[in-house]
């Protein structure tokens, strides 16, 4: 009998709901401005059990998942999937979203191995590649916003 998955956390929180319930208020709301995301993310935070204001604040996961939404890249969002070159997401969503794309595409295509540790660094050369800009010395979230959308089969591959 297979055990049922337990879900992975940031900050003690389960990364897929917090990403899905920010979604959902950002739906049900009609709203898709910063204001609004950075609202709906914090109070789906304390919404889950979070306590930490800087925890529930930081911008880097919020940044990646906002981007990944935005782009289509969610299952079940009613957002079209958007491919768009990297230089352009980072330009319009900023480089949290750019690095969780590229970590995306990589574990998608079979690139890499969904280890963050692993996954980082080849994200930093595509960027610096892509982008012609130095990428963040240590990923602060992004990285494991996409691994873990991607384990838990939130992704959209854009072959379906």
């Amino acid at each position: 009998m297979r055990r049922p998955r337990i879900p992975e956390k940031l900050f003690h929180i389960p990364l897929t709901d917090w990403v899905r319930g920010t979604i959902d208020k950002m739906n049900e709301y009609e709203k898709k401005d910063s204001h609004s995301r950075s609202q709906f993310w914090f109070s789906t935070y304390q919404e889950l059990g979070g306590k930490s204001g800087s925890s529930g604040t930081k911008s880097c996961p919020q940044h990646a998942a906002f981007g990944l939404w935005q782009l289509g890249r969610i299952k079940d969002t009613n957002i079209p999937f958007k491919q768009i070159p990297i230089k352009l997401i980072n330009q319009e969503y900023g480089k949290n979203a750019a690095y969780a794309a590229i970590a995306l595409d990589l574990l998608i295509r079979g690139q890499s191995v969904p280890d963050e540790k692993i996954l980082w660094p080849q994200v930093q050369e595509i960027f610096r590649i892509k982008t012609h800009e130095y990428p963040a010395e240590s990923q602060q979230g992004a990285i494991k916003v996409a691994r873990v959308l991607f384990d838990e089969g939130q992704i959209v591959t854009g072959q379906e």
